[in-house]
This record gives C-alpha cells, structure tokens and sequence, in this order.
C-alpha cells in the first residue's frame, strides 16, 4: 500500500463527540505542504511509514524515523521539516477523554514522540484497507488502543509532574472561590505571584477544569451576584463592586449575557421576599 497515494477516509457514524470520537484515518504521501507552520483543532496520532523528518513545536524539536509514533495535540503549533520520502499513517479524534487516556501511557504535548519497535505499519494499513465509513471509528479507535499499548511509560517524574499539576489548578480554583472580588485577579497575576508558567498552566487549567480560568472567574462572579440580586437590596452597583467589577455598566451588559436578564429583570423575577 506504501506505492499508493493519499488515502483518505471518513467516519459517518453517529457517536458522542464530548467522549472520544475518530473521525479520520489517512494515508500521507505529500507532508511537504506541512513545512509552515500550523495547528490542528483535534487530537491526532501519527505513524512514520518512511523516511525522516523534523517535528518541530514551540517547546522542542525531534527527529523522525520509521516506527516511530508521534502525536500532536488541539491547538498546538507544529511544522514538518521533510523531503520527498517522507510519509506516514495518521488517526485523528476528539473528546473528553483522550487527554487522560494519552497521559496515562506518558503521551504529553512536552512528550510527543515514541519509537516502537514493534512492527505496526502492517497492523495499520490492514486496518485502513478495511475501514468504511460506517466502521471507521470503531476500527481505528481500536489501532489506538492498540498502539498506546506498546508505548513504555515514562517513570513516576512524568506522573508526579502531572500530580503537581492538578493540585495546582486546584489551588487557583480555590483562589478564585475565595477572592472573587478583587478586581485585580487574574491568571497572569496569579502565575506571576507564584512563579508559574502562564501559557501551560492556562493550557491545563481548560484541560483539567474543562473551561478556562476567565470563564471560571467569570462564572464564580456571576454566581455570587445572583445569589446577593435574589436575597438582598444591595443595589446592583455596589453588587458590581462586591463580584470583582469596577464598571458596574460592564457587569450589567456581562450578566444579561451570560443570563438573557439584567440584573434589575434577574431581581423582579427572584428576589425572594421575607
């Protein structure tokens, strides 16, 4: 098959996306195209066929070689330094769960690339020559499975690095939970408080709580308002104040929003009486 063009296929099957989707499997004979720099809006899971190449991202570089797997996450920029030879198979999906599934084998956006010396090339082409639309899914999310089985795990730094990671998204979730109202709070100012890395941790803060941290804050506040429009008097530009806003005319037109009311409609039509 590695005489063949471009092979691409498509699924058509109805699944849930917010879980972990494959949606396209695809024979690349023309990485070229890829030397500028770009990103993708999925997760995708790449296999070298032939040939070398360069992967480059932000963070790093790596060599490429036959057998070796690499991965590429949403939203990461990347460009392909390669010649003519150069081809490879690739997966691509969606969801909820693949960021858990990839770090539990030691797959990370800093950890992209795995030689495996098991012969897979065959294991994948014959899964491509047997994916339909109405398969393609089931089929290819299966030769992940499959794949990340063979990928040796890193020992416990990359594990601990993770840990430490999660209990600090926690730390800034209770953070916000509790200092809502100043209006100086910020990721940024938090990162830089505390010495940390303000684009990866904005990354894995989305990642970990599912939102980004200003749609966390943001919500916090709303929340706060509607509880203080509902059980009290205070007028609503001195609630602005309390939820971390200067502009109380900028709070109303966030919170109608966010909520399809003003604040003055939210508290005509729940503001609970004694």
């Amino acid at each position: 098959m590695s005489d063949f063009g471009n092979i691409c296929k498509f699924s058509d099957a109805n699944e849930n996306f917010q879980d972990f989707f494959v949606f396209q499997f695809i024979y690349e004979t023309l990485p070229n195209r890829l030397a500028a720099t770009r990103s993708y809006a999925a997760f995708v899971c790449h296999l070298v066929t032939e040939g070398t190449a360069v992967l480059k991202t932000d963070s790093a570089q790596w060599e490429l070689h036959p057998g070796d797997v690499f991965f590429l996450f949403p939203s990461t920029p990347f460009s392909l330094i390669c010649d003519d030879s150069f081809k490879y198979l690739y997966i691509s999906f969606v969801g909820n769960r693949p960021t858990e599934l990839l770090e539990s084998v030691g797959v990370t956006r800093e950890d992209p690339v795995h030689p495996i010396r098991e012969r897979l090339v065959d294991v994948w082409f014959n899964a491509l020559k047997n994916s339909n639309s109405d398969n393609l899914s089931l089929m290819a999310k299966g030769i992940l499975y499959y794949t990340l089985a063979f990928i040796q795990k890193k020992p416990t730094e990359k594990k601990y690095v993770a840990d430490k990671c999660t209990d600090v998204v926690s730390n800034l979730r209770e953070i916000i939970d509790r200092e809502y109202a100043n209006a100086d709070l910020s990721l940024e100012y938090l990162c830089e408080t505390h010495r940390y890395n303000t684009k990866y941790i904005s990354r894995r803060f989305r990642e970990i709580v599912g939102i980004s941290f200003s749609e966390y804050l943001f919500a916090c506040r709303i929340r706060h308002a509607c509880a203080m429009l509902s059980e009290t008097n205070i007028s609503v530009r001195e609630i602005a104040s309390l939820v971390g806003y200067r502009d109380s005319l900028y709070f109303s037109k966030a919170f109608k929003k966010r909520l399809g009311l003003t604040p003055v409609e939210y508290r005509s039509a729940n503001f609970k009486k004694d």
